[in-house]
């Protein structure tokens, strides 16, 4: 069953807050729609490239709201332990128990990872206290962000486990999933930090989210998007300013091969527009010019072109 049926490029997907995120919103490209498509489908992990900040995390996130699916997060870090997907142990806490003749039963030291909930809720949720009353999702979202942070042989040892129908965890005797077992949706991130090995990309659905050609006119669509009227209203003047000036300063570091500022600097702009002058077109026009230049000019003085004392661009857009 096609679980992204009905889904249009351009439309908007409400994210509300949930405890890790704040409230937000996705527009879905085509190409977005596409590739998780077939992702679904062929049942592979859906590998999504691109700068920092243009939305590839955002992607987990607005497909487990659309589907009504549960979204499962890990950062990689170069010591990540794939098995940490199935569960993890409190080692330290265990024998500090121990030590003091305090031992608890076995699920008080384990947490159950997302393919173990993914595989088993049942089983899982007693381990979780918080989720006990909660019913099973309908599906799982796993999304593993900045997968290029780890070592070199972390990628393929990922995949191999992602790759099966079935799970076996010795240290709790588990054997999770089976041949007819439903395996979760897994989005995996890259910055491009490192080369990912050749075996890993080839068994992935890939997508590449590169900047659109009319990058402006990108951002103000998704400011209009997170901004669209009543209590989160901005004035088109406020998103066109904020989107030219992020252009100028992006293109200033792009040249100077820096990483230049993007959608995440822009959006954070705005919300901070939002919170300081709500519904005052003029006073957020004021405090942009002023402000612009600490969320959008990052790099020391050293090394960036631009200082955060420069100048706002003239524009016809106040």
């Amino acid at each position: 069953m096609n679980t992204l049926k009905g889904l249009a490029p351009n439309d908007i997907t409400p994210l509300p807050p949930d405890g890790r995120h704040e409230r937000s919103v996705h527009q879905w490209s085509e190409s977005e729609i596409d590739a998780l498509t077939l992702a679904l489908a062929a049942r592979r992990p859906l590998l999504v490239r691109g700068e920092p900040g243009i939305g590839k995390t955002q992607i987990a996130r607005a497909v487990a709201v659309h589907c009504d699916w549960m979204l499962h997060s890990e950062t990689i870090h170069p010591r990540f332990d794939p098995e940490h997907l199935i569960a993890r142990c409190d080692a330290v806490r265990r024998l500090a128990d121990a030590q003091a003749q305090k031992l608890g039963p076995d699920e008080s030291y384990w947490t159950p990872g997302p393919l173990w909930l993914a595989y088993d809720w049942t089983g899982a949720r007693r381990y979780l206290g918080q989720l006990d009353q909660v019913p099973e999702p309908g599906g799982h979202v796993i999304l593993i962000d900045e997968i290029d942070k780890a070592e070199s042989d972390l990628p393929n040892s990922l995949l191999e486990l992602l790759g099966q129908r079935s799970q076996s965890f010795a240290p709790l005797r588990l054997q999770l999933g089976g041949p007819r077992a439903k395996l979760p949706l897994v989005i995996i991130t890259t910055n491009e930090e490192r080369e990912l090995p050749a075996a890993f990309v080839r068994r992935c659905v890939v997508l590449n989210l590169a900047a659109p050609e009319d990058y402006q006119g990108w951002l103000i669509a998704r400011g209009r998007a997170h901004y669209p009227g009543g209590d989160w209203s901005m004035n088109k003047r406020v998103l066109t300013r904020a989107a030219e000036q992020l252009v100028a300063d992006r293109l200033a570091m792009q040249e100077a091969d820096l990483p230049p500022p993007g959608a995440a600097e822009y959006l954070d702009l705005l919300a901070a527009l939002h919170d300081l002058a709500p519904g005052n077109t003029a006073k957020q026009l004021k405090k942009l010019d002023q402000l612009s230049a600490y969320v959008y000019i990052k790099h020391s003085d050293r090394a960036s072109p631009l200082r955060q004392s420069r100048e706002p661009i003239e524009t016809g857009a106040g």
